[in-house]
């Protein structure tokens, strides 16, 4: 349950979503998205929005490239923007595999690349760096900032890395028990863990 939370993102800004195991950080991004309804407030997003769960589930029969044209359908986005999504994401020598061969980090770069379909204006991503390798890591996280100081679109970033925030974000929203804390730019990468444990309390992140 979330109650009282209260931010925007605004374009060309990437937010850190912050928060220890069941905070309330997933309900919040499917209540952006429209896939949960709130019981009293108001959620609002500026057009359509880019997004990879944290668990990224595709269809493992097809190749790579089949299923992003299948998804730009669904999306109802030109399918051949499928391979400009692929070459974003660093999948593009991926495209002849099935997705169900494919290692942990590969198959997030794929649902990476699905969020980009149709170059939304904003984007909700739910640990985008999830079983990838430090190299893989890194062009991610430069993606990321690209998609907001290139192209303008809003971001909001789900992670466990404070690293990562520190890194990426221009701002971090801090929630726990379903409230939020804490708003405020994450600074360098070991103060921000510091005041995140004072927010939370002791915790293991993981």
């Amino acid at each position: 349950m979330v109650s009282k939370v209260n931010f925007a993102v605004a374009p060309g800004e990437v937010v850190g979503f912050l928060g220890p195991n069941g905070a309330g950080k997933t309900t919040v991004m499917r209540l952006l998205l429209g896939l949960l309804r709130p019981h009293g407030g108001s959620v609002s997003l500026d057009g359509p929005a880019g997004y990879l769960p944290e668990v990224f589930a595709a269809y493992d029969a097809l190749t790579v490239r089949s299923y992003l044209e299948f998804m730009a359908r669904m999306k109802r986005v030109p399918v051949d923007d499928a391979g400009r999504a692929m070459e974003q994401a660093r999948c593009a020598p991926l495209a002849t595999r099935p997705v169900g061969r494919l290692s942990k980090g590969q198959r997030q770069r794929v649902g990476l690349a699905q969020a980009l379909l149709g170059s939304p204006p904003s984007y909700v991503l739910d640990e985008p760096t999830q079983g990838m390798d430090p190299g893989q890591v890194v062009q991610t996280r430069e993606l990321i900032r690209s998609l907001a100081g290139q192209h303008g679109a809003a971001v909001l970033l789900s992670t466990h890395l404070l690293a990562e925030a520190s890194a990426v974000c221009d701002r971090v929203v801090v929630i726990v028990r379903g409230r939020v804390v804490a708003e405020e730019r994450p600074g360098a990468a070991t103060d921000l863990e510091a005041r995140f444990l004072r927010l939370v309390g002791e915790g293991e992140l993981t």
